[in-house]
């Protein structure tokens, strides 16, 4: 097995304290609620012992509203509250040495140059172990928090990023990795012949540059992007090193690498450049009675209206009106029919990721409960990753939440599922380098 060859883990800890998640037994003890930096600093000291590349936190600045009101939205806690993740990132740093960091910012509401400064700064603040999850926002409420009478149309949100990350690009190479001098006994700050202006002018976006931030560890903090249609995947492929996938199957998992594949051959980059982490949740159980215990105490914790809330959330649409009992691929096709859809994405991966057979009630379950589960003992666990690792590619890894028991659920695959990748050569026993980008290609 070559060095290529290992998994890559990146735990998502952005809804731990939603959902419902908050009530598991288990879950939260001994800690303030949300706010509070207590609870993740355990679990960030908890994911670098266990080796992980990093934690992720997405993050969506709206509160939807499902059957004409916020109110079931706050009431039950679904997706909400969601605090900027950026000063917990810079927290959960102070207290590891290795482990990434995964954060995320709007291309479709921010501007590139204020997002090119955040990251920068952060990569330094984390000593260069940060990773910006840059997304196309695709969610009604978010845009009237910013301005807009609804989401901009998906073309638009896409032109719109490929300029921005354009724009980001040349202010990163703006100032040139040598460009700083700090010689005490002259004064002499920086190079002034290393630092350039861009003088951008788009469609979108015009700026001057440069970015008044000295090279950060990384050069550039490492990109990250989940988008899943045809626009997301050429974005992905271009701009991108990571791309957060769904594939609830093998064959689903090959289908993706090979597309995404072709799209990084079609914009002139070497596939090896851009891998896929493979959304889920994890559970380490010890017997499948364990594991229908713990589903059953998992959904037991969400009142009756939180399915339809979520689902509302998820594709834009009103989650009370749909028929719970009807079929996933025929209420898409009406939907689609009508044309009423804001989050079209959402839907086509709902689509090709689910059996003709599910309906919106197992659905909008299966979406609570993280979508994709690895649930069973810490082998059975192991055996499914390595399965999905190889159908994927045998690059890349998995972005996986916590089902059940936060911080226990996380100690559980640690101390578990972690020692059996590491006996089969699939995971690191070392952190292999400084930064995030050195963890995860080496």
């Amino acid at each position: 097995m070559s060095e290529v060859d290992r998994i890559h883990l990146i735990c998502d800890i952005s809804l731990i304290h939603t959902n419902s998640k908050w009530r598991y037994p288990g879950s939260w003890e001994g800690y303030p609620m949300y706010g509070d930096p207590g609870l993740y600093f355990e679990i960030a000291r908890i994911l670098e012992r266990g080796r992980f590349d990093g934690a992720f936190f997405a993050d969506v600045a709206g509160t939807p509203i499902v059957n004409g009101s916020m109110d079931d939205t706050i009431e039950l806690g679904v997706a909400w509250p969601r605090h900027d993740p950026i000063p917990m990132v810079a927290a959960m740093s102070a207290v590891t040495q290795h482990l990434g960091f995964v954060t995320t910012m709007s291309m479709t509401y921010n501007h590139p140059f204020h997002t090119a400064r955040m990251m920068a700064s952060l990569d330094h603040v984390t000593r260069g172990r940060v990773a910006f999850n840059a997304v196309v926002s695709g969610f009604p409420q978010e845009a009237q928090n910013y301005g807009y009478e609804t989401t901009p149309d998906h073309g638009w949100r896409y032109e719109r990023a490929s300029e921005f990350q354009e724009v980001m690009a040349k202010l990163f190479d703006s100032v040139e990795p040598d460009a700083m001098v700090w010689d005490r006994e002259t004064g002499r700050v920086a190079d002034p012949s290393k630092v350039h202006r861009i003088d951008h002018e788009g469609e979108h976006f015009k700026v001057m540059g440069p970015l008044p931030v000295a090279p950060s560890p990384q050069g550039r903090p490492m990109q990250v992007m989940a988008g899943q249609s045809a626009a997301g995947i050429e974005l992905t492929a271009r701009y991108a090193e990571l791309q957060f996938a769904m594939g609830s199957t093998d064959e689903l998992r090959a289908a993706h690498r090979k597309t995404l594949d072709e799209a990084c051959l079609a914009v002139g980059r070497d596939p090896k450049e851009v891998n896929p982490l493979w959304a889920g949740y994890f559970d380490v159980v010890s017997d499948d009675y364990e594991a229908a215990e713990n589903r059953r105490k998992y959904l037991e914790q969400f009142p009756a209206k939180a399915p339809h809330v979520f689902l509302s959330q998820w594709w834009g649409l009103d989650g009370y009106v749909m028929d719970p009992g009807g079929t996933v691929h025929e209420t898409i096709a009406e939907v689609k029919r009508l044309g009423v859809g804001p989050n079209w994405g959402y839907l086509d991966m709902a689509l090709r990721t689910t059996p003709p057979e599910m309906t919106i009630e197992e659905y909008a379950l299966d979406r609570l409960d993280d979508g994709t589960g690895f649930v069973g003992t810490a082998e059975q666990i192991a055996d499914r990753m390595e399965s999905a690792f190889y159908a994927g590619g045998g690059r890349g890894g998995f972005m996986f939440a916590p089902r059940s028991g936060v911080p226990a659920g996380i100690e559980r695959f640690v101390d578990e599922v972690i020692p059996i990748l590491q006996r089969r050569g699939l995971f690191r026993t070392e952190y292999e380098g400084r930064t995030m980008r050195e963890n995860m290609f080496g």
